[in-house]
């Protein structure tokens, strides 16, 4: 049996399905959970996030993934200032 252990806690259950399939895209398979909500999710909405859940053996692998993920990330938001003042 695996042991899932936590990866991240997201606001939106978008991001949370962006990420998982990333994680996919790799082999790595993922579970969202949603703390504190039960079945008050649907009716509420998210008031805790969603959590990401992978297996054990593949964490540092989808930490990994995150990371480069979020320097690309980063990565775009810088503005290119040579473009924008006209050079």
């Amino acid at each position: 049996m695996k042991r899932w252990v936590f990866l991240t806690n997201v606001t939106t259950e978008v991001e949370a399905d962006i990420i998982i399939g990333l994680l996919e895209q790799e082999g790595i398979l993922a579970q969202k959970a949603y703390p504190g909500a039960g079945n008050l999710k649907v009716t509420y909405g998210l008031i805790n996030g969603v959590e990401i859940y992978v297996p054990e053996e593949r964490a540092k692998q989808a930490k990994e993934i995150l990371s480069a993920e979020s320097a690309r990330n980063a990565a775009d938001d810088v503005p290119d200032l040579d473009n924008e003042s006209g050079h």
